[in-house]
């Protein structure tokens, strides 16, 4: 009876120290250019970091103005002026190893920009109807205040997770792309601690009854 008291306790805490539980993780999102975060690109290659446009507000902490070339200070003697009608994409894509529960992401983008979340669009260009385009929009998302847009965990997925934001140039002159952001990523992880604990309990109250029923059936 003692052996087989021991061996049931054992069977359990090995049970209960390896019953799964969920690990928050963050994974971070900030607009820093292809060289530095290769999950960064434009519909045609790499994207890299600008100086920005003197009325543009300062990038997002965590993040940098970004472009396809030196588009932002029109004081640069290698700026290069981007074409109104011009809309570019560019994209981070990141991994989820778990199970997203949602997450959000600040944009900047001069003129303006839509978001796209894995093909759903989260938040579209603002209107042109009505904009002076005076430094860059004037609403919806531009370059002198950031948009906050959540990230739905309905939308997002475990695996491979693209964010597209393209970028339009409506009224010249500079041109460019700034974000920062996050993902709560919920990754199952075994539940060691607090088990661990329960299960040494238990095995020890078993081992210390068999003891006791031992020596009282010696005495």
């Amino acid at each position: 009876m003692k052996g087989i008291a021991l061996r049931g306790a054992l069977l359990l805490f090995l049970s209960l120290l390896f019953v799964p539980g969920m690990n928050a993780g963050t994974i971070q999102l900030g607009s820093i250019g292809t060289a530095a975060d290769p999950g960064q690109s434009y519909s045609d290659g790499n994207t890299i970091t600008i100086a920005p446009h003197p009325r543009w507000a300062a990038p997002l902490p965590g993040s940098s103005w970004v472009s396809f070339g030196l588009t932002g200070d029109p004081s640069n003697p290698e700026f290069s002026l981007v074409q109104n009608g011009t809309v570019v994409s560019f994209f981070d894509v990141f991994d989820v190893s778990g199970i997203p529960s949602g997450g959000e992401v600040t944009v900047m983008a001069d003129d303006s920009a839509t978001v796209v979340l894995n093909g759903v669009t989260l938040m579209p260009e603002a209107p042109m109807s009505g904009n002076t385009y005076a430094t860059c929009s004037d609403f919806g998302i531009g370059c002198l205040a950031a948009s906050v847009i959540d990230l739905p965990a309905s939308v997002l997925h475990e695996g491979t997770n693209t964010l597209d934001f393209e970028v339009a140039q409506r009224n010249a002159v500079s041109f460019g792309l700034d974000y920062a952001g996050y993902v709560s990523d919920l990754v199952p992880t075994p539940e060691s601690s607090s088990a661990m604990l329960l299960g040494l309990g238990l095995l020890l109250m078993a081992a210390l009854g068999a003891r006791r029923k031992s020596a009282n059936g010696a005495a």
